[in-house]
């Protein structure tokens, strides 16, 4: 092996981490164009299958258990008009009022994905090829977010605007290999697992 068969191995120059797309309605608020410009970091998902260890004459079998999905995180640069931050500050209001400890809208998940102005739709991140073309693409099914950070105020702060960050959570999560994928949620019918 020498420079050039590692060269060869790299296509294309390799995967950039700046180069990715955030997409998704923000519950009942809608889509907001200005969030795929302004969500500076995310990451692709990371899931865990977990293992089930059965002893046997000292020894330990393992064998696969059930598989988890870690949260999400986005870190979001703040807009002048707070925009973004209000439009998820309402999301989290619309699923636990704040004051109230009810919700404003029923908790439907049948339909939450793919509902305009539900409170758990579906969203995306692509990652981009260096023509913005997305290469792989997952979708997080049954959005909702659990933690908008703080926003530090300092009188020292200087060169830097202010963001936060939204931990999202989410049910399960599809990926594509192919930009053409339509990524729908899977239907259960009659205990047969289907594309719907």
């Amino acid at each position: 092996m020498n420079i050039n068969t590692f060269k060869n191995n790299l296509k294309q120059g390799g995967v950039r981490p700046n180069l990715f797309r955030v997409n998704g309605p923000i519950g009942p608020e809608g889509t907001d164009g200005a969030a795929s410009f302004l969500i500076k970091t995310a990451s692709l998902p990371a899931s865990t299958l977990s293992t089930i260890l059965v002893p046997f004459r000292g020894r330990q079998l393992k064998l696969p258990g059930n598989r988890t999905f870690d949260d999400w995180t986005m870190t979001i640069i703040s807009d002048s008009e707070f925009n973004l931050r209000t439009k998820f500050e309402r999301w989290m209001e619309a699923i636990n009022s704040t004051v109230g400890n009810v919700a404003e809208q029923p908790h439907d998940l049948t339909n939450g994905s793919v509902l305009a102005g539900g409170l758990f739709p579906t969203w995306s991140v692509d990652q981009l090829d260096r023509q913005d073309i997305p290469i792989k693409t997952y979708s997080f099914f049954h959005c909702f977010p659990t933690l908008i950070s703080d926003m530090a105020l300092d009188s020292d702060a200087s060169d830097t605007l202010s963001e936060f960050t939204v931990t999202m959570t989410y049910s399960y999560f599809l990926a594509s290999d192919s930009p053409e994928a339509n990524l729908v949620e899977s239907v259960d019918l009659g205990g047969v697992g289907e594309q719907g």
